[in-house]
């Protein structure tokens, strides 16, 4: 049977959601920089920024332009 393997990009949500739902990671937590998790999966910034962006877009995090990316406050 064929496993496909899941597009970088993926992991890097699940690894951040998963760590957001298990509390290792709190609201106003900075996430570690694009070049930060660049290295850490081996990965291009435009993979690291599209997960980010999808992150964004769950409401998950916050990016603040030059400040970095935060982890959201729970929604009311």
């Amino acid at each position: 049977m064929n496993h496909r393997r899941k597009p970088l990009y993926e992991q890097v949500v699940d690894d951040i959601t998963t760590s957001i739902q298990a509390g290792t990671l709190k609201p106003g937590d900075k996430l570690p920089s694009i070049a930060q998790l660049t290295v850490q999966y081996g990965i291009s910034n435009t993979m690291i920024k599209f997960a980010l962006r999808i992150l964004g877009e769950r409401g998950l995090i916050e990016t603040h332009q030059g400040k970095g990316s935060f982890v959201a406050s729970p929604p009311p």
